[in-house]
């Protein structure tokens, strides 16, 4: 009799309720909750929990107030417009040539350097020619230098960069016109350069080192001390730069 009645009661919620889906899960819950021994001082606890969340809404607000305003940050078209403009910061090209010049009474040499940067890494290529007499040899030199750097700052840059010469030639007369000349170089450098913006334009300084040697210096007779060249020196270079 007892499923009975429940039975004909859920069945007439059926038919003469619009909403039955409603109404059987508040019955199916009345049922259970008859059907279940709890305690007076569980109810109590479940209560006591029940009021404190709901009247207590100060408790919630620190929660909520962070993440809207999180959320409409986010959706802020200046915010945005801030955060697209530091990065394009970031993200500027930069072309650049330098040049620099040493002489005095037994040696001259000069470098050029063309580089590219984007997003702060450079690619470039440097170009130096040297003359000078070295004991009973003249020598003219020209060395060719592939050139990779990072450049930190925005308006205020600083570059630091390396360099490996990957081409270049060396021809020796000496005092008697016994004529040397070799291809096969190697070597490194290092460099570094400050720059300022003044628009788009760049005001730039840095300076350059370079070391090399050139082995197998051939000649039409056998002369083994001048078998390699060596040398070593740095340039200061100055020039002007794009960025955008």
């Amino acid at each position: 009799m007892f499923y009975l009645r429940y039975g004909i009661t859920i069945i007439c919620l059926f038919l003469f309720i619009d909403d039955p889906s409603l109404v059987l899960g508040q019955s199916i819950y009345d049922f259970k909750g008859k059907k279940t021994n709890t305690s007076h001082g569980m109810e109590k606890k479940n209560r006591s929990n029940s009021s404190y969340f709901s009247n207590d809404s100060s408790w919630f607000s620190p929660d909520y107030s962070t993440p809207k305003e999180t959320f409409s940050n986010r959706n802020n078209p200046s915010s945005k417009k801030i955060k697209n403009s530091n990065l394009n910061k970031n993200q500027k090209i930069r072309f650049r040539g330098l040049s620099g010049t040493y002489t005095s009474d037994t040696q001259e040499s000069s470098i050029s350097t063309s580089s590219i940067i984007w997003d702060g890494v450079g690619i470039g290529q440097s170009i130096i020619k040297y003359e000078a007499e070295v004991t009973d040899l003249f020598v003219d030199v020209e060395n060719t230098m592939i050139d990779l750097s990072y450049t930190f700052g925005d308006e205020y840059t600083f570059t630091l960069g390396i360099s490996s010469v990957y081409s270049g030639e060396l021809i020796g007369t000496t005092s008697d016109g016994q004529i040397y000349n070799s291809e096969k170089v190697f070597g490194y450098g290092a460099f570094s350069i400050y720059g300022i913006e003044f628009g788009i334009f760049e005001i730039l300084l840095g300076y350059k080192y370079i070391k090399y040697a050139y082995i197998d210096l051939e000649s039409e007779s056998t002369a083994l001390y001048w078998s390699n060249f060596n040398d070593s020196g740095g340039l200061y270079v100055t020039g002007i730069g794009i960025a955008f």
